[in-house]
């Protein structure tokens, strides 16, 4: 049986129900989880309510990003003309294309309708569902940085679960592929932050200890 994967993540169960029930109605198997995006409340400030995460089977992966692109695609008449994307430039409209993992199936199919209606020539590399979704890595800004090597000397624990989870995080995309979610660099600076932080956790252990033996 295929592993299941995060498809997509929502902030309450009535963001989720399209999906669910597209799910449903083409019998593809999927489990719900509730979890907190942890790591992106200490790096990227996003919200720590709960999430709803969607998994499904990593092999129907591509089936469900063609059953949401036809379903977008039925969509995309009497659109309001008032729809934010028809005041992207053409190049906005591109990046949309480009940036799978960040834009839904509607949006992407109507990017690609606003352009044709243009008669703007689209990048054969942006035609959806093809190849692999691109994602780039995040990566940890020194403001950020610079305070976690602080906490990490001082604070038992802090830099080991910081460290870890940043070089174990993993990002799973829309074409089912799981990579690494943060880039080397931010990794290499997790190793140290990891380090540093069995420090004062050694301390925190033996050094009631090495006082009592004095």
């Amino acid at each position: 049986m295929a592993e299941l994967l995060t498809y997509s993540s929502f902030h309450s169960m009535p963001e989720a129900q399209e999906l669910i029930d597209l799910l449903e109605n083409s019998k593809i198997s999927f489990q719900l989880v509730h979890e907190k995006g942890l790591l992106d409340k200490i790096y990227i400030g996003e919200s720590i309510d709960p999430m709803i995460s969607v998994k499904i089977p990593e092999d129907r992966f591509e089936d469900v990003n063609a059953l949401l692109l036809s379903k977008a695609k039925s969509q995309l008449t009497d659109i309001n003309p008032d729809y934010y994307l028809f005041s992207f430039s053409n190049q906005e409209l591109i990046a949309v294309t480009n940036n799978r993992d960040e834009w839904n199936h509607f949006d992407q199919a109507l990017a690609l309708k606003i352009l044709s209606d243009r008669k703007i020539d689209i990048p054969t590399n942006t035609e959806i569902g093809t190849d692999a979704y691109s994602y780039t890595p995040l990566h940890i800004e020194k403001g950020w940085l610079i305070p976690e090597y602080i906490i990490a000397v001082l604070i038992p624990y802090a830099g080991i679960v910081t460290g870890l989870a940043t070089l174990y995080a993993y990002k799973t995309l829309k074409s089912g592929e799981k990579v690494k979610m943060y880039d080397a660099a931010s990794r290499q600076h997790a190793k140290i932050i990891l380090a540093l932080g069995v420090l004062p956790t050694v301390y925190y252990y033996l050094g009631p200890l090495v006082y009592l033996l004095r």
